[in-house]
């Protein structure tokens, strides 16, 4: 089982608060990795002078700057109102000089102060008073050589932030199974798109923060008043909640008619192209063949339109499009093995009295990734229909702001499909539901046994559905078997869609006919930002989800 450094500083005041800052000034929260490893240091030099500190201190703090990113859990914030104070600005010589030789100073001490903004994070109390930063240990040995002084340092540690924000400090090593039991909102390092940015210490923090002090002892000299320059040593990663998906950049597009069709459209017709969200006659490759899933349509059409102008603009290299918009992998296969690829998301207009038409379509990318030049190509450009090869639609930007792409891309608790969630598996491996089927008046089955295997089916369907929305990023905090039993989430399915005007979800004609689909809705524990496109299809329509 892994384990962890865990440095715990906790709160000392009877009702919590931190005043610590980011960048900008914007209040900090949590407290930042390189401001713990700012308060060690100013423990261990405190507590070991001159030389003792390059043999006790120095080695465990260069061994830290270079542990991998901790995970933070820290409580629940609530940022203040800012408010307005009076300091001393350091300049009552000017009125004590006068004084001193009896004369009538020109200012007095209350016009002698800077005006200072203040904005207080305060602690939720029931969330806890400490926060713990866990590294997590890859070599023991080297941990065990450094164990006694880190310890002896972080007990050492007065305050964090201001001067005013007093904490306990203290550092040990836990199992997973403990440091899960911490109080807080878990905060973790997060690849592309964050909520937060927090500095963290690197190879050389320590030395550039020694020189900073040795400049700060310096500054005033026979030359004059030398300026004390910022730390630079540092790297800034994002983090984020466990209860937070990463936000995924979009673009929006309408769906028009070709410019041929618009020239010769009548006064007051519609410019949208719809398209059927369950079938698309003309569209089948073969003839005979059934037709098509119009979303899965559309969303080749899209693709094939971004692979083209990618090749054509040279926006990306060939292997890049191959794998990042076309979705082809190394696999005998062809399919993508990464989640670094776009996904082409039709929507279904969704009005007041149910859905309609596909008449729009998103361009979603993952976290961190720019569509400005995906958005700019895309625009004006055609969609050609594969079995015949003639345009039958344009593109047209779209505003993010419109009321359709609104129920896609807005935050909310509750979710439910426009197109049915393709399971990543088989929800009845052994066969159930056909035994059940073909159980004869001569053979009834009992009602317990009969109850207990369709039960058995729920789990799995349950479960395939969890791991569904964990391949998404929806975390253990969001949806989970314990939330779903507390009934802090919620989690439904069945054939038939939750909102009028949707079909049946074993109507959605697929190219993998023999993997379930089932149309969900969901209620997380907190509110999720969108869009939202779950299950295997997620990437060509299928499993897309709308707010509720």
């Amino acid at each position: 089982m892994s384990t962890y450094l865990a440095i715990t500083l906790r709160f000392l005041d009877s009702q919590p608060t931190f005043h610590g800052r980011g960048d900008g000034g914007e209040p900090e929260w949590p407290p930042s990795p390189l401001r713990l490893f700012q308060a060690l240091v100013d423990a261990a030099a405190s507590r070991w002078r001159a030389h003792r500190f390059d043999d006790y201190a120095k080695p465990f703090l260069t061994w830290l700057e270079k542990l991998a990113l901790p995970v933070i859990i820290a409580p629940v914030p609530h940022v203040g109102v800012p408010f307005r104070i009076a300091v001393p600005n350091n300049d009552l010589d000017v009125w004590a000089g006068p004084v001193s030789k009896g004369l009538q100073p020109k200012k007095q001490p209350n016009e002698l102060k800077t005006m200072k903004t203040v904005r207080t994070t305060r602690l939720v109390p029931t969330s806890g008073d400490a926060v713990h930063y866990l590294y997590p240990i890859a070599d023991a040995d080297e941990f065990a050589r450094h164990r006694e002084t880190l310890t002896a340092a972080a007990r050492s540690i007065t305050h964090l932030g201001w001067g005013v924000d007093m904490v306990a400090g203290n550092a040990s090593e836990v199992s997973e199974e403990d440091a899960a039991k911490f109080a807080g909102e878990r905060w973790r390092p997060a690849e592309g798109a964050a909520t937060t940015s927090l500095r963290v210490p690197r190879a050389g923090t320590l030395e550039k923060l020694m020189e900073k002090h040795a400049a700060f002892l310096g500054r005033l000299s026979n030359d004059g008043f030398k300026p004390v320059p910022p730390l630079t040593a540092f790297d800034t990663i994002g983090y984020r909640r466990d209860t937070e998906t990463a936000s995924r950049p979009f673009a929006a597009f309408e769906i028009h008619r070709t410019i041929a069709e618009l020239a010769e459209l009548p006064a007051g017709a519609s410019r949208f192209r719809p398209f059927d969200p369950v079938r698309t006659p003309g569209f089948a490759r073969t003839s005979g063949s059934h037709d098509p899933c119009g979303a899965v349509v559309v969303a080749g059409m899209v693709r094939h339109a971004t692979a083209a102008v990618a090749r054509i603009s040279q926006w990306v290299d060939e292997s890049r499009i191959v794998s990042f918009i076309e979705g082809h992998g190394d696999k005998k296969d062809g399919q993508a093995t990464t989640d670094d690829r776009l996904m082409f998301l039709p929507l279904p207009t969704i009005t007041p009295l149910k859905v309609e038409s596909i008449r729009r379509v998103l361009i979603v990318g993952p976290p961190g990734q720019d569509l400005t030049r995906v958005r700019q190509l895309l625009n004006g450009r055609e969609l050609v229909s594969e079995p015949h090869f003639e345009a039958v639609a344009m593109l047209a930007v779209s505003s993010q702001r419109d009321e359709t792409v609104r129920r896609y891309t807005a935050s909310s608790c509750r979710w439910s499909t426009v197109t049915p969630v393709v399971l990543p598996g088989y929800d009845d491996p052994d066969g159930v539901r056909r035994r059940l089927s073909e159980r004869t008046p001569a053979r009834p089955m009992l009602a317990a046994e009969k109850q207990r295997q369709l039960e058995g089916l729920n789990r799995r369907v349950r479960d395939l559905l969890l791991r569904a929305f964990e391949h998404t990023g929806i975390g253990p905090g969001l949806l989970s078997i314990e939330k779903l039993e507390s009934g802090e989430a919620e989690l439904e399915w069945c054939d038939v869609g939750f909102r009028a005007g949707v079909d049946l979800a074993r109507r959605y004609n697929l190219n993998t006919p023999q993997y379930p689909r089932y149309h969900v809705r969901v209620r997380f524990v907190h509110p999720v930002c969108g869009p939202l496109a779950v299950g295997a299809g997620r990437y060509r329509g299928l499993g897309l989800f709308a707010t509720e």
